[in-house]
């Protein structure tokens, strides 16, 4: 028990007022009891207080993330070619294919090379988020001339979202964080009724998540 419970326990016994010895033993049991919730409501209000400032220390770093982010592909952003959300301890990169992909293709090209280095050095930073790369597509079937290579849409966005993974892990973005998946047609974020609408569901979303289980120090 602390001092300071010793000290209130004591007072207490002193002018308390016990009529007799069975009385006083009580009123120390009660006591105790009482002070035992308090230290237990006093370590738990220190718990909460520890994690406040944990989760208020992962906000900062994704907010750090974020404006690092922006910063280096502000001129992307500005054209459209690149959005960038922060939602709920989710940070999201969405880049439109045409910017990294040529049609049908999965190799990055120059250009693209050239974005995803400024992701990459926006994402060195990271230590405690999972960096998804997603790959997404229209819902226009897959051609003749590359069905050979990729029958459908879920083995070209596959294909593109580990490409990049691949080329971010070549930049420095460390493994352990990466990951990729491919969604095909199927999480569209627009109708796909028009050309315009269909560029903007052919992307990739580069996603920084929480990660749910700390992986061992390589």
């Amino acid at each position: 028990m602390k001092s300071t419970s010793l000290v209130t326990l004591v007072l207490a016994l002193a002018f308390g007022g016990c009529a007799t010895s069975k009385e006083c033993n009580q009123k120390v049991a009660d006591l105790e009891k009482t002070l035992q919730a308090k230290d237990a409501e006093i370590r738990s209000l220190q718990a909460e207080h520890e994690k406040l400032k944990t989760d208020e220390a992962k906000v900062d770093e994704l907010s750090n993330a974020n404006r690092a982010l922006s910063r280096e592909l502000q001129d992307e952003i500005k054209k459209g070619h690149i959005t960038i959300a922060d939602l709920k301890g989710r940070l999201t990169v969405s880049v439109v294919q045409e910017v990294l992909f040529h049609s049908g293709s999965a190799e990055i090209h120059a250009e693209g090379k050239k974005v995803l280095d400024k992701v990459a050095r926006g994402l060195k930073g990271i230590d405690d988020r999972l960096i998804m790369v997603e790959g997404h597509t229209d819902d226009v079937p897959i051609g003749a001339k590359i069905a050979e290579k990729f029958p459908t849409n879920w083995e070209l966005s596959t294909a593109r979202a580990t490409t990049v993974v691949r080329y971010l892990q070549e930049r420095g973005v460390a493994p352990k964080h990466l990951g990729a998946a491919g969604f095909s047609e199927y999480r569209s974020v627009a109708p796909n009724d028009s050309d315009r609408n269909r560029q903007k569901n052919r992307r990739i979303d580069i996603v920084l998540t929480p990660e749910l289980q700390k992986g061992k120090a390589e």
